[in-house]
């Protein structure tokens, strides 16, 4: 294949087209919003939910900031994660690409910028480091950021590839990295799938780095935010009964610190629903009106922050509301469309409703844009779980083992496995999944699985097709 500039060369007269509609775009942004979002992501994001990152200072765009500044730095924003998007560097000599590293960066920001647990920095505070060889540290000091994301774009050969590292300023530690390669001939198709997928497993990536933290801080200094954070973290990456009960004390001790924290009580109406979810409950019908009052209690603090919004649409599946549950998820994603647990539980959501193919579909995209995500055992078992509803067994068993693979203390892996290995004929190792179960989760019982699927299947015949297959697999 041609090299870049070849390629540049041959659609000359198309781009010009592009270049000067650009211009234009860019002339009116600059006029109108000098913290607006990138240009491209303002022709390619239209149909998103818009946004604009909060500047942490009003430092000119075109000053470089002073030796006075660094000497008087602002304070540390620590309330919740905050992170500068420094200028990707553009590693190629033909400097036609530098608008495309500018563009990248600028709908990074407003990607970051949709997720209200951020605090992102705006362009023209960041933009100022541009061309500059800096000390990230330095970055934080002037900036008032406990995070930095840098990144890179360079032609090798007939590909693209893109490099980002996510780095702590105040220890210059490295916290997540990855590489990107793409064929040139896609630059501008990929663009926006990059740009998802970077911001997808960079929220992720933030929310365990922020776990870490916290816990290196000394108890009293531990507020609701971090709290909040350490119960996510702690169940999401490994699910299971302990963890949950975990988890739950550390959300509810958050809500107890600060009662107006919505996130709080939506966290704890997600574990609550959890408990009732996955056979943990020992009251089902006091679990679940104390899910659907969390739930209540939350959405009247913020009824449109889309995090409060994902936790109240995984807690309604699991109490039987998958139609309110979709409703839920679909407005928080509109409003972020990067939050891992809301795509996850909208994949749930669609399968508990009886759309188990719209499910899997919603749950493939998630895996396959973020494979390094965290919460990865989450989306593999609700993938299990639509292709046994859809009656596809095998790959019901390629999903549960992976489920088994990134959280092995989990007892629905072990379930879903022991009903695809059933169903495939394999029933001596079907029985090996259930002594597994009784391991791990000994007050587990088939009862409680029963449960599940007569509360949280909505289409008519799918829940009693699951408990003569859970019957068969689970023999008393």
């Amino acid at each position: 294949m041609p090299d870049l500039l070849a390629w540049f060369t041959d659609h000359e007269s198309a781009l010009s087209g592009i270049a000067a509609l650009i211009a234009i775009v860019a002339a009116i942004v600059v006029i109108l919003s000098p913290l607006g979002a990138g240009v491209r992501g303002l022709l390619s994001r239209s149909k998103k939910t818009d946004a604009v990152s909060v500047d942490a200072q009003t430092t000119d765009a075109s000053t470089p900031p002073t030796k006075d500044f660094v000497d008087t730095p602002p304070p540390l924003i620590t309330d919740k994660p905050s992170i500068a998007v420094l200028p990707f560097v553009n590693m190629s000599d033909d400097k036609s690409q530098e608008y495309f590293a500018d563009g990248m960066t600028e709908d990074i920001i407003t990607g970051l910028s949709c997720d209200s647990r951020l605090f992102v920095i705006a362009r023209n505070s960041t933009f100022v480091y541009k061309g500059k060889a800096v000390d990230v540290r330095t970055v934080g000091k002037e900036l008032g950021v406990r995070y930095v994301l840098e990144g890179s774009i360079r032609p090798v050969a007939d590909r693209l590839r893109i490099t980002v590292q996510l780095i702590e300023t105040e220890t210059g530690t490295h916290i997540w990295a990855d590489k990107i390669d793409r064929p040139t001939a896609e630059l501008f198709d990929i663009m926006d799938e990059v740009v998802d997928n970077l911001v997808t497993a960079l929220c992720a990536n933030l929310g365990v780095a922020e776990s870490q933290h916290a816990q290196r801080q000394r108890p009293e200094d531990l507020q609701a935010w971090a709290l909040c954070v350490q119960s996510e973290v702690l169940y999401f990456t490994q699910p299971g009964g302990k963890s949950v009960s975990e988890a739950e004390a550390l959300a509810r001790r958050a809500s107890e610190i600060e009662p107006g924290f919505a996130l709080s009580w939506a966290l704890l109406a997600y574990l609550t629903s959890v408990r009732v979810a996955f056979g943990l409950s020992t009251d089902l019908a006091k679990d679940s009106s104390e899910t659907l009052a969390l739930v209540g209690k939350a959405l009247r603090l913020a009824s449109n922050d889309p995090t409060v919004l994902g936790y109240c649409g995984y807690a309604a599946i699991w109490v039987g509301q998958a139609g309110q549950a979709i409703d839920y998820l679909e407005r928080s994603l509109a409003i972020n469309p990067n939050n891992s647990n809301a795509q996850i539980s909208y994949g749930a959501a669609l399968w508990a409703a009886g759309k188990p193919e719209a499910g899997a579909k919603q749950l493939e995209y998630f895996i396959g844009r973020a494979p390094k995500d965290p919460f990865l055992p989450l989306a593999y078992v609700d993938l299990s779980l639509s292709y046994l509803i859809m009656g596809d067994f095998v790959q019901a068993e390629q999903a549960a083992r992976n489920v088994i693979k990134h959280a092995p203390g989990f007892t629905w892996g072990f379930l879903t496995l022991a009903m695809s290995l059933t169903a495939l004929g394999h029933d001596a190792e079907a029985q090996v999944q259930i002594r597994q179960i009784n391991e791990i989760e000994p007050d587990f019982t088939r009862q409680n699985a029963e449960d599940f699927w007569n509360r949280v299947l909505l289409k008519p015949g799918q829940a009693e097709t699951q408990i003569a297959l859970l019957q068969q697999t689970w023999r008393d």
